[in-house]
């Protein structure tokens, strides 16, 4: 599965070259660039580096990029790794090394992403949700970095069982372990279906099961029922999360709420209101 519908860019320019646009993907470990684009910018090669996605690990060719500008916020002196657009689905990519250092707004239904320095209070925060106004505050859960820099979560319950997760802004399904399907007695025999095929950036092919929760609580609010998909990711062995019950939270649990803030300087995140589903037809 490529994920092309559900992500969200922002405008940047390398060595003050013409707007381009890149992917806001906070589930990488590192920021990319696309071969095309590379290559048009005459980028000179780097050393080759070890990139690991959420199907494998890779060792990847990078270039050398002496700016970008995000914004008014520039970083110079980077080593970025290098994929095809068309395994990308974009000019280049901007991950963890580059968003962690910000405070990172996501609305995923407007796609739009607002970077602000990290701390700063442009939304109202609250610990708990409130029943009487549930669309107008922010739920805050604290967070503690992976290896990567992910903010890994608690207060997450999937049918019940407390699980470790993470937000992908890059990945369009929701996925857990085979350990959370374990332990949150979901049967995929109860309603079968055909297994789904998963390719990652980097490479490496992984078929996950599908199963529904029959349950689902973030932060205190719950989404009801929802489908998710089961596999054991290369991602969830590199941080230590195989053999606890954990959850990569996509793009489609994701758009499920009004908006989405990681603050990654004070390992916090901070959930809006859950949007209502339109009623079929």
């Amino acid at each position: 599965m490529q994920n092309l519908l559900t992500r969200m860019g922002v405008g940047v320019r390398l060595n003050g070259s013409v707007q381009q646009v890149f992917v806001i993907d906070t589930g990488a470990e590192r920021s990319a660039v696309s071969a095309e684009l590379a290559q048009a910018l005459a980028l000179p090669p780097g050393r080759p580096v070890v990139v690991h996605g959420i199907t494998a690990a890779e060792v990847t060719p990078t270039v050398e990029l002496a700016q970008i500008e995000i914004g008014r916020r520039r970083f110079t002196d980077l080593t970025l790794p290098v994929f095809p657009r068309d395994a990308l689905g974009a000019d280049g990519l901007l991950g963890l090394d580059l968003l962690s250092r910000f405070r990172l707004t996501l609305d995923v239904n407007a796609r739009q992403v607002a970077l602000s320095p990290s701390g700063s209070t442009s939304i109202a925060l609250t610990t708990s949700p409130d029943a009487t106004r549930p669309q107008q505050q922010d739920v805050l859960v604290a967070g503690r970095r992976g290896r990567f820099g992910q903010l890994i979560l608690t207060r997450i319950e999937v049918a019940g069982v407390e699980v470790a997760a993470f937000i992908d802004s890059g990945a369009q399904y929701s996925i857990g372990n085979l350990a959370l399907m374990r332990a949150a007695g979901i049967d995929q025999a109860a309603a079968p279906s055909e297994p789904v095929r998963m390719v990652g950036i980097v490479g490496g092919a992984v078929t996950a099961r599908t199963g529904t929760t029959p349950a689902l609580h973030i932060a205190g609010r719950s989404l009801g029922p929802t489908p998710l998909l089961f596999a054991d990711l290369h991602v969830f062995q590199v941080m230590d999360l195989i053999d606890k019950p954990a959850l990569l939270l996509g793009a489609d649990i994701l758009s499920r709420f009004s908006r989405i803030t990681l603050d990654y300087g004070r390992s916090r995140v901070a959930f809006g209101g859950v949007l209502r589903r339109r009623a079929p037809g």
